[in-house]
This record gives C-alpha cells, structure tokens and sequence, in this order.
C-alpha cells in the first residue's frame, strides 16, 4: 500500500507541470481548448493503455511482457517526439 502513496505523489507533482506545458504553448485564445483536448488524449490514454497491457499480459502468458510492452512503447513516443517535436522556448529556439 505504500507504494501507491509515492505514485499518488508522483502523480501530483506531474499533471501540473504537463498541463502548464500545454497552457505556454497554446495560444491565449485557443488555451482552455488545448488544455481539455490534452486533458481527452491524456485520459484515453489510460483506459486504452489499460487495456492493451491486459491483453499483451493475456496473449503473452506472462504478466511481464506487458511491462516490455510499456517499456518498448515509451522508448519508441520519445524517439518519435525527438524526430518530429518543436522546440516552443525561444531562448532554445531563436529561429521562431
């Protein structure tokens, strides 16, 4: 139990920092649209990510192959994000 203490706290100090990122990024006029569109693919995201790894355990035979199955799955979202993310900070990207 006390584990999902520190991932409750984990949590905590996490969304705020994502939705701030995507409140500084998006238009004024735009901002609270951007926010709830996050706030959409962010939560799908759970219920989608949930059942995926319930299959993968399922098909797989082992619960360990859903934890692969995260680990190969954010190691591929990062190199996508490196490949075709946009720096936004103008000190880091002054070509904007």
């Amino acid at each position: 139990m006390a584990g999902l203490g520190w991932a409750g706290l984990g949590m905590a100090m996490l969304y705020p920092i994502l939705s701030a990122a995507v409140a500084d990024i998006a238009h004024p006029g735009w901002r609270a649209s951007a926010i709830g569109i996050y706030r959409f693919w962010r939560d799908l995201g759970y219920g989608l990510g949930a059942l995926g790894l319930g299959a993968v355990a399922a098909l797989g035979g082992q619960l360990e192959h859903a934890f692969w199955f995260a680990a190969i799955s954010m190691l591929l979202s990062g190199a996508l994000l490196q490949l075709w993310g946009e720096e936004t900070h103008p000190r880091l990207n002054p070509a904007s």
